[in-house]
């Protein structure tokens, strides 16, 4: 019995002696992960800034790239034309009241032409009523109707 007892003494120690190599083992590999989880190296850091500085520069050129090729498109279709001014002058109180928004300042000249001073808008649209010859001069418009009659129906509009 003797030899039993010694035998498990022997395997105690080793048991022992075993658990304790397998304890500062695993303890030492737990604070090597600690410690490079505590410290990142210079190159991951300055890896992830490049590689994030390249992806904000190709999210930009792809942007870019995008309103090139589709922003006439988009302006047309998503952004309707823009009223600049509308308004009915005549020849006999020369500018009527009833219908106007932001009416120009206009008057006639001796040829019976419509001679209005105004900021012309990028892409302007005149429509006239009646039929008209529509011509801008610099910041003029001057409106020679194809007929003749008592008032004029002006609207401008950027497009």
């Amino acid at each position: 019995m003797a030899s039993v007892t010694a035998t498990n003494s022997d395997s105690e120690e080793e048991i022992q002696l075993h658990h304790d190599i397998h304890t500062t083992e695993s303890q030492r590999l737990v604070e090597e992960v600690q410690a490079h989880a505590r410290k990142p190296g210079c190159r991951k850091l300055f890896c992830k800034g490049v590689i994030l500085s390249v992806a904000g520069v190709l999210f930009i050129l792809m942007m870019v790239q995008l309103w090139s090729d589709y922003g006439e498109f988009i302006t047309t279709q998503a952004f309707p034309p823009k009223m600049i001014s509308m308004a009915s002058y005549c020849k006999s109180n020369f500018t009527t009241e009833a219908a106007s928004y932001n009416p120009m300042s206009c008057e006639r000249d001796s040829n019976d032409d419509l001679v209005c001073q105004t900021e012309k808008p990028e892409k302007a649209f005149v429509d006239a009523c009646p039929h008209s010859t529509i011509k801008w001069i610099e910041n003029t418009l001057v409106v020679k109707p194809y007929e003749d009659r008592g008032c004029i129906d002006l609207v401008v509009w950027s497009i």
